[in-house]
């Protein structure tokens, strides 16, 4: 992560990639588990970048 050079990461139209993966209600425990993980890696990728924030001069 340190070596990459990005300051905004846009993550556009989430759920609706969930819809169209899991459909109906029999999917839903899978499609909310798998939706908190991804929910979760964004949060470590935005704690990891706001711990080390770039700082322009």
């Amino acid at each position: 992560m340190s070596q990459a050079r990005f300051s905004l990461m846009i993550v556009d139209s989430l759920i609706s990639l969930y819809r169209t993966e899991y459909s109906g209600r029999g999917e839903l425990s899978a499609r909310q588990m798998h939706l908190a993980r991804f929910i979760r890696g964004l949060q470590r990728l935005a704690d990891e970048v706001i711990s080390q924030p770039k700082i322009n001069k």
